[in-house]
């Protein structure tokens, strides 16, 4: 009597839903009706009738109950509201106690022919076996609803993981396909200079674009990249930067070893490199300097970008700086952190702090969470 929710198109891992509802919902009869019979056993003794009187009534509990679970479906009741559904399951199990009340009634009335007993069909016997017949009822109609309740809100929880996955995988896709293409026009300006005056170096510069390029391309397919290879990219972009400004720009790296195979979403350097460049170095007419340091610190990957300049509004900040804060929390959750400060009088600072995944944590990051989760959902459906 438990599990009556259970819907027959869906299985489970030993046997089907609608075997378990059928063995459920006979031994809950048998069981509560064996009570009741063992008990009017005790008092007036043991007798085949009794038994008898017993298998009959699971018989007529399990159609009843049964056929009210048809209505139940049929109509939706398990959809509609608390206030709308609950006169009906009264009513519904009011009808139920007062149709197995009057077949019980004779029936115990002929059982109990040879014991002298109160009338039977008395108001107060009647209430008796109405209420006696509703409290089993109620108690069936309630684990109905409560496993209703329960498997719908496993199926909210399994599409609320699949909607934030998806929205978390194209907010990604977005993020990352709009900060990368701008930065190629330049680079391109700088190539077409080259070529019949330093043609070596113009083929070079071209290798280092097309480097670009396909991380660029690559980035919409992965969610993260090892610092070594982000590097990589920067430094063929800083490479052709240089191109452009000569001795205008410097460039200072302090990369520790350690820090190399940490993941970090693609192209999240070369956008803060390139708007280091735009709002900094460029500007200054003795150009400046872009400093990158990258260390590991208590199971934290910290990033620092710092390039001559000074911290204007926000809008002057670029798109990509504007999102990658967002596009950090979507990959590794709240405990990653961005931020841009004027750290000296005319020095700007990027900070950007990324959690290492631990052996005995890495199951907290919400991409692992979720990525089991689906991973959990989809084996679910294979087998159905």
């Amino acid at each position: 009597m438990t599990l009556f929710a259970i819907q027959e198109n869906q299985t489970i891992p030993f046997m089907s839903k609608t075997k378990l509802y059928w063995i459920l919902q006979i031994f809950g009869w048998t069981a509560w009706l064996a009570n009741e019979a063992l008990i009017y056993a005790n008092n007036y003794g043991w007798s085949l009738d009794w038994f008898l009187a017993a298998d009959l009534n699971v018989v007529i509990a399990v159609v009843l109950t049964h056929n009210f679970r048809k209505i139940i479906k049929k109509y939706g009741w398990v959809e509609i509201s608390i206030d709308r559904v609950i006169p009906r399951i009264l009513l519904a199990v009011a009808f139920m106690s007062v149709f197995m009340a009057l077949v019980n009634i004779p029936l115990d009335a002929y059982l109990l022919r040879e014991h002298e007993e109160a009338n039977l069909w008395s108001f107060f016997f009647i209430l008796q076996y109405i209420f006696s017949w509703a409290k089993p009822l109620m108690i069936w109609t309630l684990f109905y609803y409560a496993s209703h309740y329960f498997e719908r809100k496993s199926e909210v929880e399994v599409d609320k993981i699949r909607l934030e996955s998806s929205i978390k995988e194209t907010e990604s896709k977005v993020l990352r396909a709009q900060m990368n293409p701008h930065f190629m026009f330049n680079a391109l300006n700088s190539i077409r200079a080259l070529i019949l005056e330093e043609p070596d170096k113009a083929q070079k510069a071209v290798t280092q674009l097309s480097n670009i390029l396909r991380s660029s391309l690559l980035a919409d397919r992965r969610k993260t990249v090892s610092l070594s290879e982000e590097l990589r990219t920067v430094e063929d972009y800083l490479a052709l930067e240089k191109i452009r400004y000569e001795e205008r720009l410097q460039v200072r790296k302090s990369i520790h070893q350690e820090a190399l195979t940490v993941q970090v979403p693609p192209m999240l350097l070369q956008t803060l490199v390139e708007n280091a460049i735009k709002h900094g170095v460029s500007k200054p007419v003795k150009g400046g300097f872009v400093s990158l340091e990258a260390k590991v610190v208590n199971h934290n990957l910290i990033l620092i970008i710092s390039n001559t300049g000074i911290l204007e509004t926000t809008d002057s900040e670029g798109f990509g700086l504007q999102n990658t804060a967002h596009r950090l929390e979507l990959l590794f959750g709240p405990e990653s952190k961005f931020k841009i400060y004027q750290s000296e009088k005319e020095v700007v600072t990027a900070e950007i702090n990324i959690p290492i995944p631990q052996p005995e944590t890495e199951k907290d990051n919400p991409l692992t969470v979720i990525n089991k989760q689906i991973s959990s959902i989809n084996k679910q459906l294979v087998n159905r």
